[in-house]
């Protein structure tokens, strides 16, 4: 299996994320985003159903949406077969190489990824980050129609080990303006490594530099009881604007498996440099998913 070096980027992409801390209030980044809106494609006659809207209003103002589900148990169940059944790998330990999730190589391995053929082929997995109601949301909330990128799909393992970097705090800087699905493939508890969230905290003026911050530095600005822990079964999505602050917590006694689709006004520098799979009898918007499927 190819183990990637995935942060390659095109200049202009990574010039853009290098500047986006430049807009680092809210109100800056909204008000580059709708420079570019107007120029991007849009669906004709473009109407939200209500069920969108109340998604996209939870997303404004908390930060983060309500869990929903895309998919039947079934199909869950089959996304995940799929994954136990694929190499992957640790980022961070390439010299083992890679391997099956039921055949961890070391106790120092925390988190396992597969790569981009091997996620775009997942059953079911187009259909669920193409679904209506999720590109609705990102829709109305762009104000034109989204690409999609930065996806990834990982284990992050019952570990005693100390945590890695995406479990400290932290803003994502990835683009002008974006949100996250992030889809469970684990029934995820407090002791399952769920994503954790400050409310509102995107609305924020504090702690806006791009680095990790610590538990004690977040709880002085928002108060210890301000996170919410994003718990959910297996199949569970929700949508969170990841430029509030968050981190997910170390699993303590369950595995969690979990794919992350962003959902951007402009494409970013940390998805592939071109496409990666043909977009199956253009079933899938083209400009939508211009970054991974080619039409």
């Amino acid at each position: 299996m190819k183990v990637p070096f995935n942060n390659k980027a095109r200049w202009i992409d990574d010039a853009i994320w290098h500047q986006i801390p430049r807009l680092k209030i809210e109100p800056r980044r909204k008000l580059a985003a709708s420079l570019v809106a107007p120029f991007r494609p849009r669906t004709p006659g473009f109407t939200p159903s209500e069920r969108a809207l109340s998604l996209k209003t939870q997303l404004e103002t908390r930060g983060y949406t309500e869990a929903f589900r895309l998919m039947t148990d079934e199909q869950v169940a089959a996304m995940r077969r799929y994954f136990e059944e694929q190499p992957c790998f640790d980022g961070g330990h390439r010299q083992y190489g890679s391997f099956t999730i039921d055949k961890v190589p070391s106790p120092d391995i925390q988190m396992a990824r597969y790569v981009e053929e091997q996620f775009l082929a997942a059953p079911h997995l187009l259909d669920t980050i193409n679904h209506p109601l999720v590109l609705e949301v990102a829709e109305a909330f762009h104000g034109c129609k989204p690409t999609i990128d930065g996806m990834s799909v990982w284990w992050s393992l019952a570990r005693p080990n100390p945590r890695i970097s995406t479990q400290n705090y932290h803003r994502d800087y990835n683009q002008v303006r974006h949100f996250k699905m992030f889809l469970y493939l684990t029934d995820t508890d407090m002791g399952g490594g769920p994503h954790i969230y400050v409310p509102a905290s995107q609305h924020g003026q504090e702690l806006l530099e791009r680095r990790n911050h610590s538990d004690a530095e977040v709880e002085a600005v928002y108060g210890a009881s301000a996170p919410v822990a994003l718990t959910g079964r297996a199949g569970d999505c929700f949508l969170a604007d990841n430029s509030g602050m968050h981190k997910a917590l170390q699993p303590t006694h369950s595995d969690r498996l979990i794919v992350v689709t962003e959902y951007t006004l402009l494409r970013n520098r940390f998805g592939p440099l071109q496409p990666v799979l043909p977009n199956p009898d253009r079933r899938y918007d083209p400009y939508i998913n211009r970054v991974y499927l080619r039409s």
